[in-house]
């Protein structure tokens, strides 16, 4: 079986498998850190960490298995540091090439500002590509140095736990959308500051949702809506990134480019902010209305796809 599926988290299986399959996945990220890889290696580490975590807030913490669980979240920390550039810079070459196709199926007539915007973005993508050659060794050789470390951090945690399979609790479904909302109560507003912590915050509501969901319809839907308010954000903070990692070098340069970047990014934020307001109102049951009055002034809700919100800003650049 395909390990990235074996990570999974289905209710059929015990942390123990988790962690079995999760250093196999270790190892051959070491080898070789292709795109797939890096995902789901990142993926399931997260995963695991917000489980363990959720164990270890009830656990006495002299306890074996606390010092297990924090030994390893420490060297897990320090994989998905090493894990992130990679990740980042495969997430920003796929994004470019969307745009660029996006642009390249126009009319046969391609205004000069596009042509502009499209040759910048094959020197970009030209230039992402080897940051990403080099942060890959650099992720190899982490893994290298710390894989010793990783494993026997891990197998620590394996001699802890129970055998028990990973199960319904009743109460599950409910602990995560009262865990949504004290998150969602921090945040009575959203701004370019604070949207991308908001996202980080919600993170351990979906991956725990994301283990029950196999055997709870509930947690099935929370892990759902969470990830779409996730891929949303995500989705503005990768073309930010994007827009000022265009800001270096030549690209400064080229003002088609960057703006087209700017109009994206602006797009895929006021989206971000319709996703937030409309999941939310669906989680916590309250009206759309009383969910909008947290977005930021003189915000407009756009539901668009990426597709064509490239294609939109491109058009004002036209």
């Amino acid at each position: 079986m395909d390990i990235r599926k074996r990570l999974e988290g289905a209710a059929s299986t015990t942390m123990r498998d988790r962690l079995v399959a999760w250093r196999e996945l270790l190892d051959l990220c070491g080898r070789k850190a292709t795109r797939k890889r890096v995902h789901a290696l990142r993926v399931v580490t997260l995963r695991m960490q917000a489980e363990l975590e959720r164990d270890l807030s009830e656990l006495p913490h002299a306890s074996h298995q606390a010092q297990a669980i924090l030994r390893f979240s420490k060297q897990a920390e320090k994989l998905r540091q090493a894990l992130s550039p990679v990740r980042e810079l495969d997430v920003w070459i796929g994004k470019l090439r969307k745009l660029h196709a996006s642009l390249s199926e126009t009319e046969t007539y391609v205004p000069r500002t596009m042509q502009e915007s499209i040759r910048g973005i094959d020197r970009l993508e030209a230039r992402l590509k080897k940051k990403r050659s080099n942060a890959e060794r650099k992720l190899i050789a982490a893994i290298e140095k710390q894989g010793g470390h990783l494993i026997r951090a891990s197998e620590e945690v394996d001699k802890s736990l129970s055998d028990s399979v990973f199960g319904v609790e009743a109460a599950i479904a409910r602990e995560l959308i009262s865990r949504f909302r004290a998150v969602r109560a921090e945040f009575p507003g959203f701004d370019k500051e604070n949207l991308h912590d908001f996202r980080k915050r919600i993170k351990t509501v979906r991956y725990l949702a994301e283990l029950y969901a196999g055997a709870d319809r509930a947690c099935a839907q929370i892990a759902s809506q969470v990830k779409k308010m996730q891929s949303a954000i995500g989705e503005w903070h990768d073309w930010q990134e994007l827009g000022r990692e265009a800001l270096h070098g030549r690209h400064t340069k080229n003002k088609p480019l960057t703006e087209l970047l700017s109009s994206v990014t602006a797009e895929s934020f006021e989206a971000a902010i319709t996703t937030i307001d409309n999941i939310s109102a669906r989680m916590l049951g309250e009206s759309t209305a009383s969910a909008r009055a947290t977005r930021i002034e003189g915000s407009k809700p756009p539901a668009r796809d990426e597709n064509i919100i490239s294609m939109s800003a491109a058009k004002k650049l036209a």
